[in-house]
Formats: C-alpha cells, sequence, structure tokens
C-alpha cells in the first residue's frame, strides 16, 4: 500500500500533545469537517485541549453534525490567540497552502502534521501519514487510532459515516472497497441511521443550488469528441442567482452522469481575481495530472486547483490546455 509515516508516530505525537488545533483544506468537504469533528471528539475525551479552525465556514449541508458549532472559521471571526499550541494537524490537505489564513495563525506551532490520503501529497514539517489506499479521513482514522472501539458512540460513527460516505460519493465510487462496506457496517452497528444521514448532507438542498445547477446546464459545452464537457460560472451568474459557494455541491457529479462522457471540468470565479478549477473523470482521464499543471492535484477521478484570472477571458485557454493535454496522452 503506498504509505508515508508511521501511525503509531502519528498516535503517540497526539497522546504527546496539550493543546492541538485541527484544520482542513479551505471550501471544507464533508471528509474534511467530519474527521475533524471525529478527531476532535476522540483527542477532547483523552483530556487534551483542542480548537478546529477553518479557513472557510462550514457548509449548512453539515451544521447538523453534532459539535459542528465548535468549529471556528477566520472568513467569519478572524484569528484567535494559539500561542500555547503544542500540535497543530493538517488533515485531508495535500500541500500548505491548502489551509489558506490558518497556516499564518499554526505555522509557530511546536510540532505540525498532516495525514491526507491524496496521491502527491506534501510530508509536512514535522511528521506525516499519508495512506492513498484508503478512500477518505475518516477510513484512516479508523485504522490510526488504537482500539477505536474504546470511543465509539453513536456521535463518533457519525463523524466517520459521513467522512466515508461523501468520499466515496455514497458507496459508488471506485474507491468504494470491501474494507469500506466492512467499517460503514460496524458504524451501523453504533446504531446511526444511513437514511437520515444522506438526507441531511444530500436531500437537504437550497432553492439557489437548483437555479445555479439550471444555469451550469445551460452554459454546459462539449468538445468534438463529444467526451469532455465543461462550464465556466462567472460571478456574474452567482449574483445574478443570489447562490454562495456551497451552492455548488452536487452539480459535478450530475453532469458526471452524461452518456459517454470522460472527463468534466468545471471553472468558477472564486472572487474578482481567482478561479476555482474542479475535475471529475469517469474512465482513464488522471484528474490530479491535469490538476497539477496548475499547481493543484488529488485523487485520479477527482481534483482541483486555484489559479489567478478572470474566468470570462482566461476560462477557454485553461480548457483548451487541459483538453490538449488529454490529447496528448492519449486518453480519449
Amino acid at each position: 500500500m503506498p504509505k508515508k509515516g508511521k501511525k503509531d508516530v502519528i498516535w503517540n505525537i497526539f497522546q504527546e500533545s496539550r493543546a492541538i488545533v485541527l484544520t482542513t483544506h479551505v471550501h471544507p468537504d464533508g471528509d474534511g469537517i467530519a474527521s475533524e469533528l471525529a478527531l476532535f471528539y476522540v483527542l477532547s475525551s483523552l483530556g487534551k485541549r483542542v480548537y478546529i479552525i477553518n479557513q472557510d465556514k462550514t457548509p449548512d449541508m453539515y451544521s447538523w453534525l453534532p459539535d459542528a458549532d465548535k468549529i471556528l472559521a477566520l472568513e467569519e471571526k478572524g484569528p484567535p490567540d494559539l500561542s500555547a499550541i503544542d500540535l497543530a494537524v493538517l488533515m485531508d490537505c495535500s500541500s500548505r497552502d491548502r489551509i489558506g489564513g490558518v497556516y499564518d495563525i499554526i505555522k509557530n506551532s511546536n510540532r505540525i502534521i498532516s495525514i491526507d490520503h491524496h496521491e502527491g501529497s506534501e510530508c509536512f514539517r514535522d511528521n506525516c501519514y499519508v495512506d492513498t489506499s484508503v478512500s477518505s479521513i475518516g477510513e484512516l482514522l479508523f485504522n490510526v487510532i488504537p482500539d477505536i472501539k474504546r470511543y465509539m458512540d453513536n456521535n463518533l460513527a457519525t463523524y466517520l459515516y459521513v467522512s466515508i460516505m461523501t468520499d466515496t460519493g455514497s458507496f459508488a465510487y471506485s474507491n468504494t472497497t470491501k474494507k469500506v462496506f466492512q467499517i460503514a457496517s460496524k458504524l451501523i452497528g453504533y446504531g446511526i441511521a444511513p437514511d437520515y444521514i444522506f438526507r441531511m448532507v444530500y436531500n437537504n438542498r437550497s432553492m439557489k443550488h437548483f437555479r445555479l445547477l439550471g444555469k451550469a446546464l445551460e452554459l454546459l459545452k462539449a468538445d468534438p469528441t463529444g467526451k469532455i464537457v465543461h462550464v465556466l460560472l462567472s460571478l456574474s451568474v452567482y449574483q445574478e442567482i443570489g447562490a454562495v459557494k456551497e451552492d455548488n455541491e452536487g452539480i459535478l457529479e450530475v453532469i458526471r452522469g452524461l452518456k459517454n462522457i470522460d472527463l468534466v471540468i468545471m471553472l468558477r470565479q472564486l472572487d474578482k481575481d481567482r478561479i476555482k478549477g474542479s475535475l471529475r473523470s469517469t474512465n482513464f482521464v488522471d484528474c490530479h495530472h491535469l490538476s497539477k499543471m496548475f499547481g493543484g492535484g488529488g485523487h485520479f477521478k477527482a481534483s482541483g486547483f486555484t489559479v489567478n484570472g478572470d474566468v470570462d477571458r482566461v476560462g477557454n485557454d485553461i480548457v483548451r490546455k487541459i483538453c490538449e493535454e488529454v490529447n496528448r496522452l492519449g486518453w480519449i
């Protein structure tokens, strides 16, 4: 299995630390949020002083999770005083710049480590544990925490289940292994309700989400082969609808359902200076490789990147470069 670091070393670092900060990537997803809460829950039960601090606020679709209100978002409240922190843990992050302004807060911590499952993940300053064979950080924590049954209850089972469910596309992606189903089965044994969790995450969308989805489908374009589709979403689209960034959740998955599609490219304007690129593939296209061209990364079938620019001016050039690379490598 492709791994970096040793899980027992990471666990010993947790044991030795008293004040700990957990953080995940900008625009946090279900894996990042739920795995932070899972580790927060376990470490707090051991008497540690634990904080969760992210650059961006928790999306509403995860705000129902127990203790989600304890997550601090810099975009809402600004930086706290963390001068006495023993340990900072970067979760579900392949590189330091993925945590945004949180790094300025934690950079003077006695130790900084990372826990990740992405291809090409950096090993941060002091230590790391990276396992690219697992589906999610939730699955990784299930393997890393010794005698996890000691801490397990409905809350912890919920966190781990949400982490795994969201990063496997509700157990539909190719990272859904026999081990994933075995873990999910054990978690259900602690009284969680999969139908309720699914409904709270996926069937709890705003009207603006569906209007944004409709606009994205209206703007969708295909390359000459019909196997690569792309959509460019400018700030004016969001302003017209009144949509926010979390309304993007799920749009790529709808588009990926198109017949005979090999690659989906979505470029959306984050603010007046930055573009967020998201890639999804269905067969042999390596999204991680394509995102690395623009300083990003991720997984084989799902990845992302952020670049400077205006999507109306440079979006088509980005799409062209991606298509040229796909054709050069003979993936389509």
